[in-house]
């Protein structure tokens, strides 16, 4: 998305940069698993990822979709996959992962971008809405890097830079005065997973490490009323959206091998929002 909005008025910390104009070799030769690649951060990631030389298996929950835009990165001399894949069902995962090790000739690593929360004010948190954030925003990154793991194991072992990445969100950071309880818990676990992960990889040469978004611009974010855009974007530090190709670029540094002494490490991608406040800048977005 070329245009993210911003209070009128803001500064710009730096120029766009397209995933065709980001082309290079940071990644020659890795092996990428990227979760959810249908719209949004992952269909940006899995471009950008490509265009610096990795060959990456996307996946999605809607038919076709994943698949048609890895036909369109292969178009462009690409090597790129995509699966329809639940990832809430371990056996589905399990079959995925393994096609797409057979594919690929094994797997680097795995990028857990795909989330899809359970929404409602604590007051009516029924068990089963519960029960679906859990689902799908923790127990989907376990079934992802458990089943993936033998393989981060044969590359660390073989020195390709094995490397997990978890995105988590700044509600697992701080709380928030939205209906967000199981999605604080489930990306809050993210973090202590990546940790452990960290942990327990780096005697096999397995890196982990986290992200916290913050407002990421999609496209169902651009379908929120202006007056509740004004002010997330206003809690910004930046004063400014998120573009998705923003946290499409932090998962390039971190699977790159520029990263290879950071692990056990959460990079905030989040308009500084959970770190400070900015309470000078406050009008209407542009």
């Amino acid at each position: 998305m070329a245009h993210t909005p911003k209070i009128a008025g803001a500064p710009d910390f730096g120029k766009y940069i397209a995933p065709e104009a980001s082309i290079g070799k940071r990644l020659e030769g890795k092996r990428i698993l990227l979760t959810g690649t249908t719209k949004g951060v992952g269909k940006v990631a899995q471009e950008v990822l490509c265009a610096h030389g990795a060959f990456v298996c996307g996946s999605g929950r809607t038919p076709g979709v994943a698949a048609a835009h890895a036909e369109e990165l292969k178009a462009k001399g690409y090597k790129a996959a995509g699966s329809d894949v639940d990832l809430s069902d371990y056996d589905a995962v399990a079959k995925w992962v393994d096609e797409c090790a057979e594919l690929m000739g094994g797997i680097d690593v795995v990028i857990n971008n795909a989330s899809h929360p359970g929404i409602a004010p604590f007051g009516e948190m029924t068990p089963d809405i519960w029960e679906y954030g859990i689902e799908n925003e923790l127990n989907l990154v376990y079934n992802v890097c458990h089943r993936a793991w033998p393989y981060l194991q044969e590359s660390g072992k073989a020195g390709r830079g094995a490397s997990i990445i978890i995105t988590s969100s700044t509600v697992a950071l701080q709380g928030s005065n939205s209906p967000q309880s199981v999605h604080a818990a489930a990306k809050g676990a993210c973090l202590s997973l990546a940790r452990q992960l960290a942990a327990e990889g780096g005697p096999f040469g397995i890196r982990c490490n986290s992200i916290t978004p913050g407002l990421v611009w999609t496209e169902a974010m651009a379908n929120i009323p202006k007056e509740m855009a004004n002010g997330l974007i206003g809690a910004q530090t930046t004063q400014q959206a998120i573009d998705p190709i923003d946290i499409a670029y932090a998962y390039l540094f971190l699977a790159s091998d520029e990263a290879r002494q950071i692990t056990a490490a959460n990079l905030p991608v989040d308009g500084g929002c959970a770190g400070a406040v900015t309470g000078g800048m406050q009008g209407e977005i542009e």
